[in-house]
């Protein structure tokens, strides 16, 4: 009888053991920070570029980074559903809005110039996973969860914010891919810390296989007070529905203030 509960009581502390150990795996998953880079594969993206107030520009961007003068913002909707898509991050949706800033074009592959360079100004991701690796390089992550369908060639993005639609998007779109672009895009974000602010870099590869992509229209539909309203569309210059794959690749600091901008 000894024996018998001896080998209970072994089983039991060991069936607590494996638990602790579930938990304490399953609470670190959240708060790690991945290491960088990290890939992302096959991830269906609306990317819209339209003109908005330069005034609202010029406020987002700290010292160090100048706005471009075409007054752009691209904004980009996207959803990886599947966690084999990625290298770590797992499955996850995304819409980011950026204002794009001079003196820093990018290489395109096969063209004489490229994109200008991007500032996140907006983030919005689903996953905590992500939200904990762009927070600790310098990129805004919110919570956000972004829905893309196409139904009879039209196309749907939405972004929802606490229950609440932030924005809509919509665009006529093919089925048959329409060449391949790629090269590197020049991403920037922004780390503080003790009344440091550093401005980093993330030069990042991509390659892409765009579709037809005609009429598309972007609604911001979040309250008139948010912030991110400023950056409204005033008129949309072109857009882009594209199967890509890229690389969240390690931050460059490439501008230092000694004190936050006001």
């Amino acid at each position: 009888m000894k024996d018998i509960r001896f080998r209970v009581g072994l089983y039991l502390i060991a069936l607590v053991m494996i638990s602790l150990s579930l938990h304490i795996k399953e609470v670190s998953a959240e708060d790690e920070v991945l290491p960088p880079p990290q890939l992302v594969t096959n991830a269906w993206m609306l990317i819209v570029g339209f003109e908005a107030d330069p005034e609202a520009i010029k406020a987002v961007l700290p010292e160090g980074l100048e706005p471009h003068p075409n007054n752009r913002v691209v904004l980009n909707m996207y959803t990886v559903p599947q966690a084999d898509q990625t290298s770590g991050f797992g499955a996850y949706t995304l819409t980011y809005v950026t204002v794009e800033v001079a003196g820093q074009d990018s290489y395109t592959m096969g063209q004489p110039t490229g994109f200008p360079g991007r500032y996140f100004a907006y983030y919005f991701n689903s996953s905590p996973v992500m939200r904990t690796f762009t927070k600790a390089a310098g990129i805004p992550a919110e919570v956000g969860f972004t829905t893309t369908t196409v139904k009879d060639g039209k196309l749907t993005a939405n972004l929802q914010v606490d229950g609440k639609t932030f924005i809509e998007s919509t665009a006529d779109v093919g089925s048959d891919f329409v060449g391949v672009l790629g090269g590197h895009l020049n991403y920037f974000g922004l780390l503080e810390a003790q009344g440091m602010q550093q401005v980093v870099k993330y030069p990042i590869p991509w390659i892409g296989y765009p579709v037809n992509t005609e009429n598309a229209t972007v609604n911001f539909t979040m309250p008139e007070d948010h912030p991110l309203y400023k950056l409204k569309p005033k008129k949309v210059d072109w857009a882009v529905w594209i199967r890509g794959s890229f690389v969240y690749p390690q931050y460059q600091v490439i501008h230092e203030n000694k004190t936050a901008k006001k």
